[in-house]
């Protein structure tokens, strides 16, 4: 529970499917006169019953938020993958929360599912029991997948109790899909051993073998009859019409809410498991030589019409997002892009909330090597408010966004929407996830989620890795301008930089400082100590140059202990050189070694204009420098190795 508002947890797939719409739409209505909100958690693409290669889009579902929640729902055929579902049901019960399974019979949790194998039942009884039926045969699912299973065992039974003898030769398969369907139709067209009757496990392959079947000149249903199952709306767009069993989503919504309603009343305890079963409803179509169905297709064929052309100008819209994306030089501007009311139909790019690992902008390691295809609570501590002005956050350590505490997330809980969650993901790594917040089930939107999830996997994705290869290339700029022992810029990073102030108008007439620096007794150093000593010393001062300088400062290291700085405009000269003795003061008091780091400086200014010349301001630096090198020279004249604090033995 959040504040007032009962939460009622749903994983699915494919909201803008039109049954999976449906039946939120109908539960959402009927849940909301309870003061519960639902929390959608779905994926955009059935797993497939692919249990060993999960994409990383399933870890939306590592998002649930258990310990809110006060009841869970999956429809497990929707996103069609038993590990997922198991784990779901696991982590609920760990939280003793009650599980509704819809379309799935799971250990631990209640059900409600349609009697699939009844219902195909009655797909190939009606046909045998009303057409001259002599030579049937199934095109299944999956081979040993449950659903595809129990089809060929009702479509078995049903024959055998018309007098055929049931064979393996009955039985093709077309994994459910549109082309393995295509190939197995062709298959059988090829052997020339053609039925009569060809009863598809689901619509997608019934609509495809139609077509199959019709292009190799044969007239449906005068030549052999099809049918379908499933009840999807498309049957009714191709010719012939095709005949289906449709698992009619008003009777899922009923049983749904009736459980959620009996858990909210105390009726039904979280372990009180049931199991409610559901008949499809046989529709009969030209496919079978019957009527066609009563259904307004003006209506169904304006919707389609609408979802193509809206599709065609979204693809334009989400390209340039994608681009802009791509183009941001920071992720604050990225963000702003998103919120930009000019650039974007914000019906597309508003009402959500973006939740970014806090890993995914850094470009010390790469993300997409570093992380692993889960998303870890503890990770999620960025957010994004797309409903208003750009708020980018970090959460303290053990917050979680969703979480009553957290004020953005319970004000959308308590406006009643449906919160719809979807996985962010790029190189099937997992990103964070995004949470749509519609005042309304409008399927428009419902069905523009998945491209604008899509965009944003895409957008983001393609920004982590060129800022990942920008900071690549600026690495290897560094190495190549940079000295490896100081760190300060070598020769080439030097002329990079002089032809670069040379350019800029901006710089004419103004003063500019050149610093060189010289260590006093480096030989002595190296001689008595070893040249790594040396570096050290050549390392340390160095380190407090680039202290003492003002962060504008060009600090060079030529070579040996040849180093020097470039300040333009105004300085105090006399206040960085005395910084720097105070820097090697400590330096040499903390070192804890046997020596003195001690230095000598040259230094000269003049103006930068057309006439000034780089080399013969160094040169002047550099004889200012030997100067007061000879002066130190003659300070240590009593001992020449004065710096020296105890000779190496």
């Amino acid at each position: 529970m959040v504040g007032s508002k009962k939460i009622v947890v749903l994983c699915t797939s494919r909201i803008f499917d039109s049954q999976v719409h449906d039946y939120i739409e109908q539960v959402n209505e009927y849940i909301t006169k309870m003061d519960a909100v639902l929390l959608i958690f779905a994926v955009n693409a059935d797993i497939y019953w692919n249990e060993t290669t999960i994409p990383a889009e399933a870890a939306v579902f590592e998002s649930i938020p258990y310990e809110l929640a006060d009841v869970v729902v999956i429809m497990d055929e929707k996103i069609k993958c038993r590990t997922v579902t198991e784990k779901v049901i696991a982590n609920a019960r760990k939280h003793n929360l009650p599980v509704l399974v819809v379309d799935g019979d799971y250990e631990g949790a209640s059900s409600i599912v349609f009697d699939y194998q009844a219902g195909f039942e009655n797909v190939v009884r009606y046909v045998l029991e009303n057409k001259d039926i002599k030579k049937p045969h199934i095109m299944a699912g999956i081979p040993n997948n449950r659903f595809s299973d129990e089809r060929i065992e009702a479509f078995r039974k049903v024959i055998t109790e018309y007098g055929f003898t049931f064979d393996e030769s009955m039985v093709s398969y077309g994994l459910f899909w549109a082309v393995p369907a295509i190939g197995e139709a062709k298959r059988i067209i090829a052997s020339g051993d053609i039925p009569d009757a060809l009863f598809c496990a689901n619509d997608i392959m019934a609509i495809n073998v139609s077509k199959v079947f019709q292009q190799s000149g044969y007239s449906i249903p005068e030549d052999l009859i099809i049918t379908g199952f499933d009840g999807l709306e498309e049957v009714f767009m191709v010719s012939p019409k095709i005949t289906t069993a449709t698992c009619l989503t008003p009777a899922f919504a009923e049983a749904t809410v009736d459980y959620i309603e009996g858990i909210f009343d105390g009726q039904i305890l979280p372990d009180d498991i049931r199991c409610t079963k559901v008949m499809p409803t046989l529709v009969t179509n030209e496919s079978t030589g019957d009527p066609t169905t009563a259904i307004d297709n003006d209506v169904l064929l304006n919707n389609f019409n609408f979802g193509f052309y809206r599709h065609q100008d979204d693809i334009q819209m989400m390209y340039k997002i994608i681009m802009d994306m791509q183009a941001s030089q920071t992720p604050e501007e990225m963000i702003d892009r998103l919120n930009d009311r000019k650039l974007y139909d914000q019906d597309i790019m508003g009402n959500m909330l973006l939740v970014l690992n806090k890993n995914c902008f850094s470009t010390d390691e790469y993300y997409f090597e570093s992380m692993e295809k889960k998303l870890d609570p503890g990770d999620l501590t960025m957010y994004v408010n797309m409903d208003e002005r750009r708020t980018i956050c970090q959460l303290e350590e053990g917050q979680t966004i969703m979480s009553p505490e957290n004020e953005l997330f319970s004000s959308m809980v308590e406006t009643g929407n449906p919160l719809i969650f979807n996985s962010l993901d790029y190189m099937n790594i997992p990103l964070g996830y995004v949470c749509y917040n519609y005042a309304d089930c409008d399927n428009t939107r419902y069905t523009r989620t998945a491209s604008t999830t899509g965009t944003l996997c895409m957008g983001i994705g393609s920004y982590i890795n060129m800022s990942y290869q920008k900071n690549l290339v600026k690495q290897v700029n560094d190495y190549y301008e940079h000295d490896l022992l100081t760190g300060l810029y070598n020769r080439n990073g030097f002329n990079s930089f002089f032809d670069h102030i040379q350019e800029e108008k901006k710089n004419s007439g103004i003063p500019v400082t050149i610093i060189m620096y010289d260590l006093d007794g480096l030989k002595a150093i190296n001689d008595n100590f070893g040249h790594e000593e040396g570096d050290q010393a050549i390392a340390a001062l160095a380190d407090s140059v680039k202290k003492s300088c003002p962060e504008d400062a060009f600090n060079v290291r030529f070579g040996g202990d040849e180093i020097f700085s470039v300040i333009m405009g105004e300085c105090d000269k006399d206040s960085i050189v005395k910084k720097i003795d105070v820097s090697l003061d400590e330096y040499n008091e903390k070192s804890g070694k046997d020596y003195r780091v001690l230095a000598s400086y040259g230094i000269y200014t003049t103006a930068f204009n057309e006439d000034f010349a780089i080399k013969e301001a160094l040169a002047i630096a550099d004889t200012k420098m030997y100067e007061i090198k000879k002066k130190h020279h003659a300070q240590y004249s009593m001992d020449a190795e004065s710096m020296i604090k105890k000779k190496k033995k």
